[in-house]
């Protein structure tokens, strides 16, 4: 897969661009805060529908506008494929997709039009930060690749809102017959955790295979061994629908005292494992940028296995935190695959092969254009 056309309209320090990304490789690159990376967040939001950056959609409006978009066509296998995204700062909803030019009924519509791998300086979050951030991770690219499983997710996390919702009414004396009614949504809390543990546990056991591989190509120390660990209250069970009843109710007593759900996939994690020892805790930080890089490639190959067609490859800024080593994996791994690269300086991506560069630059009132060459 890989994009044929991008159009942004006041996105960000973008007031208006059209562009037609090669099918190889493009460099951008220019000095800080000059629209390089907004440039990327448009083509991740087009596949995914939200901002990497931000959970609040009106940053990305440009300021003192009424409406934004982003406007992409992509050319898959099976065809092409276009899609917008609308923002609208004081309309709701403030999020609307388009999907040849048709409105779609739900956001989750557009998964499957646009796929893309993220690579940035953020990512390494995925390691440092708490349990939620590797959820997101996790949940964002299996969208991407089964695009049920989004709406799986969004299942499970209604009954999960709406089982929280009667264990906090009951705690303020609004609730009759609770335990009666706790009984329901549990049975539906657990019929539908099954479509989230199920997938989750595919896509890490896969990717846990991917990243070691690639973590060994790579890695300074040939003896280190890289693992991924899936790690929830179902992840290893084959009756994830009866364990997860049976965990509902023994923690139901504790769940009424705190007035929320304690137990199932919405606390799962991800264990990253450096020679058996917690990655997070004991890793350096040249390992940890090799873990995180081993996980974006072994998602290249998972996707490319599962879907039999390459992502778009996002790279943000991230060569001048590699060395020569670790750049060449990651090149000889993005071979065929559309490549988006970010720079300061356009030496930064020497060996990077371009087919394609521009300059990003900003005039007078910070608004960003592209210069070729």
């Amino acid at each position: 897969m890989y994009f044929t056309s991008l159009r942004l309209h006041h996105f960000r320090n973008y007031g208006s661009l059209e562009l037609s990304p090669v099918k190889g490789t493009t460099v951008l690159y220019g000095a800080n805060g000059s629209g390089k990376t907004n440039l990327l967040e448009a083509m991740h939001l087009l596949s995914v529908g939200r901002s990497h950056r931000t959970a609040v959609d009106r940053e990305m409006i440009a300021e003192g506008e009424s409406v934004a978009f982003v406007h992409g066509v992509t050319q898959r296998l099976d065809g092409k494929h276009e899609l917008e995204v609308r923002l609208y700062p004081l309309i709701k909803p403030q999020k609307r997709v388009l999907l040849y030019g048709k409105p779609a009924q739900r956001i989750s519509d557009m998964m499957g039009h646009a796929t893309t791998v993220m690579f940035g300086p953020e990512d390494l979050r995925i390691v440092r930060d708490g349990p939620a951030a590797r959820r997101r991770f996790i949940d964002m690219q299996l969208s991407q690749i089964r695009p049920s499983y989004l709406k799986a997710l969004k299942r499970y996390l209604s009954a999960l809102e709406s089982r929280n919702a009667l264990l906090r009414s009951a705690r303020c004396g609004q609730t009759d017959d609770l335990d009666a009614q706790l009984d329901a949504w549990d049975e539906q809390l657990a019929g539908a955790a099954v479509y989230v543990v199920e997938p989750r546990r595919w896509f890490l056991k896969e990717l846990a295979v991917n990243a070691a591989a690639q973590y060994a190509a790579i890695a300074e120390n040939p003896e280190e061994t890289f693992e991924l660990r899936y790690i929830g209250p179902l992840a290893t069970t084959e009756t994830p629908y009866r364990q997860m009843l049976a965990g509902l109710k023994r923690t139901r007593a504790e769940d009424r005292q705190r007035m929320y759900t304690g137990y199932g996939p919405h606390r799962d994690d991800l264990a990253m494992l450096l020679c058996g020892k917690e990655l997070r805790a004991f890793g350096s930080q040249g390992q940890l940028r090799t873990a995180v890089l081993s996980m974006k490639l072994g998602e290249i190959q998972l996707i490319e296995n599962e879907m039999g067609e390459t992502p778009t490859l996002l790279l943000d800024d991230v060569f001048s935190e590699l060395d020569a080593r670790r750049r060449n994996a990651l090149l000889q791994s993005a071979e065929g695959v559309q490549t988006i690269i970010t720079c300061t300086d356009r030496a930064d991506a020497a060996g990077a092969r371009a087919d394609a560069f521009f300059r990003v630059q900003t005039d007078g009132e910070n608004h960003a254009f592209l210069m070729e060459g």
